[in-house]
């Protein structure tokens, strides 16, 4: 039914004459009305309450419950009582007429039933309920518009003696105003105290850090160059080289430990990024994990990569945690993993793919969640944080990450590097 269809009124007519009802029926549906039709009382109250007529036709003399006593039922139930209700009757005296007016009838039309009479009555009342259901509505929102204006001035006057108040702690606060300066004045170098404390100790975390930390690394790295300095004829070309990989990851290892000072001074200073060759990255990421590739005899292929600005150091962590993650979490086959970016619209999409044990879908987003493992420590360690700083790092770019996997057949993990300021993508396979 179209949606523009008018609704036909309903009448619910009530007859215990077969004859009479069959009639009545006929005459309503010839004149475009909807017709339910009962023979008894019980089932009128019944019908009117779940089918909710537009008007009823109500015949007085019936078996059971009459139709006075119906009507007398429907005008006590909530739902029904303002249907109108028309008595049918062949009785001309004026008492019934009356009793019927009496228990909640609106009219009545006096049997046999004369056609035109009945439809104009009918029409007559429906339009009369229709008028009053619009000014009901119309009454409800006049007592709404009338309870908002009430709301509104009461408002109103609220703010007038908030107005009143306020003006007059004002005039207060004027007169005293000497010693609020004193109070505040007071305040604010307690402030400045609690400030200038607060960067001491900000100041003293920084030293412990930057001691305590980088003091053995550089210990490391000043005697694995009298190592190299010493023993440099002395070894091997693998041992000098093994050298150089303790040198190299020293001082990887500081310079991530003065990013951190960095990130722990509340960004006082801009984060340095600088253009940097995403394939250089990735090398110095497959020299630090080279025991680890070895071990596996994994393949590493490296394809495509551009020229992007960032922080080595961040860039550096990213890379290292997603194939870390590949070698750590391989099959029983050989360990692959082809790393590879497309161009898209104002943005790098970089891909790391394995073909490890693989991740099922319903922790897609979980394993991105700080200590979040989906393995026990004895089948594969791990702290659980290294794909939630995967996705710290990405999101401080205003990149994003995910993983597109397959149970048993492997993961790809991609993430995006925004375009502005890269200079070009050169191609690199190893």
């Amino acid at each position: 039914m179209a949606e523009d269809t008018i609704r036909a009124d309903v009448i619910l007519v009530v007859d215990d004459t077969l004859s009479s009802l069959q009639q009545l029926q006929s005459i309503l549906q010839s004149n475009g009305f909807t017709v339910i039709v009962t023979q008894d009382g019980m089932s009128a109250l019944s019908k009117a309450e779940y089918a909710e007529p537009d008007l009823i036709l109500l015949d007085i003399l019936m078996p059971g419950f009459d139709g006075l006593e119906v009507c007398l039922k429907l005008k006590n139930n909530k739902k029904t009582q303002d249907i109108p209700i028309i008595f049918m009757t062949a009785l001309t005296d004026t008492d019934n007429k009356v009793k019927g007016f009496n228990t909640g009838g609106i009219d009545y039309i006096t049997k046999p039933i004369e056609e035109e009479e009945l439809i104009v009555r009918i029409k007559t009342h429906l339009t009369l309920r229709k008028i009053r259901q619009q000014l009901q509505e119309q009454n409800k929102e006049l007592k709404k518009e009338i309870s908002i204006r009430q709301g509104t001035e009461s408002k109103l006057k609220h703010s007038q003696q908030i107005l009143e108040k306020v003006n007059c702690e004002l005039e207060t606060r004027v007169l005293e105003r000497t010693t609020e300066l004193v109070q505040a004045k007071q305040k604010l170098e307690k402030i400045n105290t609690e400030l200038i404390q607060s960067n001491q100790e900000l100041e003293q975390f920084a030293y412990i850090v930057s001691h305590d930390l980088q003091a053995p690394l550089r210990s490391l790295n000043m005697f694995a160059d009298l190592l190299a300095q010493e023993y440099h004829n002395k070894l091997s070309d693998e041992a000098n080289q093994y050298i150089k990989y303790i040198v190299d990851g020293a001082t990887r290892m500081q310079a991530l430990i003065k990013d951190l000072l960095l990130y722990c001074r509340a960004g006082k200073n801009e984060q340095t990024w600088i253009s940097i060759d995403l394939k250089d990255i990735v090398q110095l990421v497959i020299q630090d994990l080279h025991e680890t590739i070895e071990r596996n005899n994994a393949i590493i292929t490296i394809k495509n990569l551009p020229i992007v600005q960032v922080n080595p150091t961040e860039i550096n962590q990213l890379f290292q945690n997603l194939i870390t993650n590949g070698l750590k979490f391989c099959s029983q086959a050989q360990p692959k993993i082809v790393i590879d970016t497309k161009l898209l619209e104002q943005q790098w999409l970089i891909s790391v793919q394995d073909n490890g044990i693989g991740i099922e879908s319903q922790y897609f987003k979980e394993i991105f969640q700080v200590f979040q493992r989906l393995h026990t420590q004895e089948q594969y360690l791990g702290t659980g944080i290294g794909l939630a700083i995967c996705q710290k790092i990405v999101q401080r770019y205003g990149g994003k990450i995910w993983v597109e996997s397959e149970l048993g057949k492997g993961s790809t993990f991609y993430f995006t590097l925004p375009l502005k300021n890269s200079v070009s993508v050169k191609f690199y396979s190893q």
